[in-house]
């Protein structure tokens, strides 16, 4: 096993009474690690044991709420169980005084042991005795077998009820593994860790409405034992299920609950009008409920349901969602197999014949409680294909229509750091991720995701949600697990007509097209390689014939196209990279007349955006008609948003030239100013130099950078901002 020699490096700096090596982190408990990083408190293993597990580093840090500790092993381990034998335990030295608590090793009096195989928490204030995982608010993840693992403790925990475990602002930390007797410190050794509590993070906050109203709100929910028919509980349930508001929903233990019962009550908490919500129980205890119609469904698979849902036209497809309740605890052979012939549905579903088949590109959504304890191997199994039981269900495929992996929606609690998803605080095991959701992310794009748990939520956001505090736990040990999906949408044509003011021509009107003339007009489209935002396709090609056109029709240069979400502005849901005529006709890049875009023909606002010049967009959604939704930024008619958002003269409306610095502002003086770009692409020197290209700095696209002289760039920017006081500025009206 390698090893580092810097180990006695670190201890000196533990060792330090002067210790200042502690760093506070925003720490999200999902059991990724891609928060940890090399800046943070670290100790490295010097020593590799002869048997059992091997412990090789551990990180520490803290934030103002908790203790986290990522510590990594030498073999992949079932922390949480015997399924890998080990003997790992974690010893806490509170007080930092070796004097009191367990005398565990040289240097620590350890008030806290926590033994993972057998999930025993022992403190040792005076008499020792066992406590629950619930006092120190323990969280440790992943819950299946990994190297590496972290943990969060709460730092006012007190395990005995009484007394507060971290008492000093440095304490110490040990990790032995008994059965090959390796020690994190070796003997001789102290680990010392002093809080930082100058940090103090801060949590975004995940919205519970939707922010893309487009989107297909997916939310699977085990609902312990027949909760939500449970005459006592319609209270949460009914407030949890109003403010989530899904279209699609998972639901597990409902073995005693029919689809009508779950039917009526869904009707009247979520009315949705017309025939009410759709509703489809298996032979056991997993319902599917759906806003829309379920053509098909499949209950052959063991412990998980699948349905094909009947989406909108205004979609382009259906969507197979497949609600899951795996087998618990040790039964990880059974989980292997039933995740193996979900593997074998899918490939006989991406190909014709056999029981099922779907047109290519269909989503597929798999979501639920899935027990994922154990191996990890079930979980490789359900993204990549790889079947275990080859024999029984046939050879390995991709799980996705690109021959790519599964997406996982990431599951965080909406207004905490954490990810577990379970949580029973009278069980012998501590809180874990055990509900997930998986989907086809070749075909659909994650808007947002999130575990509800209104135990952390905030007064205010529970009394704007319509929630009460209590509501999760009293539903259910599981968490709701919610994921808004942005999925193929039907076609929708758009023709737009835009102008330049750069090389707008007044005697004209028309636009000049030099850079094709001079052939310098870039057979892909720019705007990806400039950073700006692509939603959808990017990469456009133009096709060959387009740069041979003349006249009116001639090619200026590529413009880019942005759909924007009706609810929030802000958001870009589409974009694409299309050609600006002389006229000011936007054609795609392969010649079409319009632009073709894969959304509902809904009302949207729509942008455009030139790699130097302002961006201008409608002030108002648009609404398509008969599918086509046409916008013209010429038209002094057309509303858009902001003030001023257009050069306006002679009947036509031109995007403001001059911005060589692509900032989203004119300035002609001062701080980033757009002058002293076109001045430094000349060299900085001579202003009567020229330089050739598809430049940035060409604000009117003739293919030629010019400070000074006749058709120079400059005057532009000047012009941009009023034309008189060279400290104006004129910013882009974007939202």
């Amino acid at each position: 096993m390698h090893r580092t020699d810097h180990a006695a490096t670190i201890l000196l700096c533990f060792l330090s009474p002067l210790f200042a090596c502690a760093q506070g982190a925003a720490i999200n408990m999902d059991g990724l690690f891609d928060d940890w990083n090399g800046t943070l408190t670290t100790w490295i293993d010097a020593n590799a044991p002869s048997s059992g597990v091997d412990l090789i580093s551990m990180q520490v840090t803290n934030d103002q709420d908790h203790l986290f500790i990522k510590f990594e092993l030498g073999s992949e381990t079932d922390l949480l169980d015997d399924l890998t034998p080990h003997g790992i335990r974690l010893y806490i030295d509170g007080d930092n005084n070796a004097s009191t608590g367990l005398s565990v090793q040289s240097g620590y009096g350890a008030e806290l042991q926590i033994r993972f195989d057998t999930r025993t928490v022992t403190e040792y204030f005076g008499t020792s005795s066992n406590v629950s995982w619930s006092t120190l608010d323990l969280v440790p993840l992943p819950t299946v077998t990994s190297t590496v693992f972290e943990i969060a403790m709460a730092r006012n925990a007190r395990p005995d009820g009484t007394n507060l475990l971290l008492t000093s602002p440095t304490i110490k930390l040990l990790f032995r593994e008994t059965d090959g007797g390796d020690a994190m410190p070796d003997v001789g050794s102290v680990l010392s860790y002093t809080f930082d509590d100058v940090f103090q993070a801060t949590t975004t906050i995940l919205p519970l409405t939707r922010t893309v109203q487009e989107a297909v709100r997916v939310t699977a929910w085990n609902v312990l034992g027949d909760g939500i028919t449970a005459p006592a509980l319609q209270g949460p349930y009914q407030r949890i299920l109003s403010a989530l508001a899904p279209d699609i929903i998972g639901f597990s233990e409902c073995v005693s609950s029919s689809a009508s019962q779950i039917k009526t009550r869904l009707d009247s908490w979520v009315p949705i009008g017309g025939n009410g919500w759709q509703v489809s129980k298996d032979d056991f205890d997993m319902v599917i409920a759906s806003r829309w119609p379920i053509e098909t469904t499949w209950t052959h698979l063991n412990r998980q349901f699948a349905a094909l849902i009947d989406l909108p036209t205004t979609f382009a497809t259906d969507l197979l969602f497949t609600a899951a309740h795996l087998n618990c605890c040790t039964a990880d052979a059974a989980r292997q197999a039933q995740l193996d012939a979900y593997v074998q549905f899918v490939q006989d579903a991406r190909s014709p014949g056999g029981l099922i088949t779907l047109p290519t590109g269909t989503p597929m959504v798999y979501a639920g409680d899935l027990n994922s304890v154990g191996w990890a191997q079930q979980l490789v199994t359900l993204t990549t294909g790889d079947i275990q039981d080859n024999t029984t269900y046939g050879p390995d495929g991709p799980m996705d229509w690109d021959g790519s992996v599964l997406g996982r929606a990431p599951c965080r609690q909406n207004e905490a750091r954490m990810a577990y998803t379970w949580r029973n605080d009278n069980s012998a095991y501590p809180s874990g991720m055990l509900d997930h959701l998986f989907y086809t992310d070749a075909v659909a794009d994650l808007v947002g995701s999130f575990a509800l748990r209104t135990a952390s939520m905030s007064g205010s956001t529970l009394l704007a949600s319509g929630l009460e505090v209590d509501d999760s736990s009293l539903a259910s040990d599981h968490l709701p697990i919610t994921a808004d999906l942005a999925l193929p949408m039907a076609g929708m044509s758009l023709v737009v007509r835009a102008l330049l003011d750069g090389p707008f021509v007044p005697g004209d009107g028309l636009m000049h097209d030099s850079l094709r003339t001079r052939g310098l007009i870039p057979t892909m489209e720019p705007y990806t390689a400039l950073g700006f935002e692509r939603a959808g396709s990017s990469g456009e090609i133009i096709a060959s014939t387009q740069l041979t056109e003349s006249g009116p029709d001639a090619i200026v240069d590529w413009l880019l196209v942005e759909l924007r979400s009706a609810s929030d502005p802000t958001v870009i849901i589409a974009t694409q990279a299309g050609l600006v005529q002389r006229d000011g006709d936007v054609v795609a890049a392969d010649g079409s007349a319009a632009l073709q875009f894969p959304m509902s023909p809904a009302p949207c606002p729509v942008a455009v955006r030139h790699r130097n010049h302002l961006g201008v967009m409608t002030a108002v959604p648009i609404a398509p008609i008969s599918g086509t939704l046409t916008v013209d930024f010429t038209d002094p008619l057309t509303a858009l948003q902001g003030t001023e958002a257009e050069v306006t003269s002679n009947g036509t409306m031109r995007l403001w030239a001059g911005n060589a610095l692509r900032d989203g502002a004119l300035r002609y003086a001062g701080q980033d100013n757009d002058r002293d770009r076109v001045l430094t692409r000349i060299g900085g020197v001579i202003p009567t130099n020229v330089v050739d290209g598809y430049l940035q700095e060409d604000l009117n696209c003739d293919g030629s950078v010019k400070y000074s002289g006749a058709g120079n760039d400059r005057d532009l920017i000047l012009f941009g901002i009023g034309g008189t006081v060279p400290t104006n500025t004129r910013s882009e009206q974007l939202p």
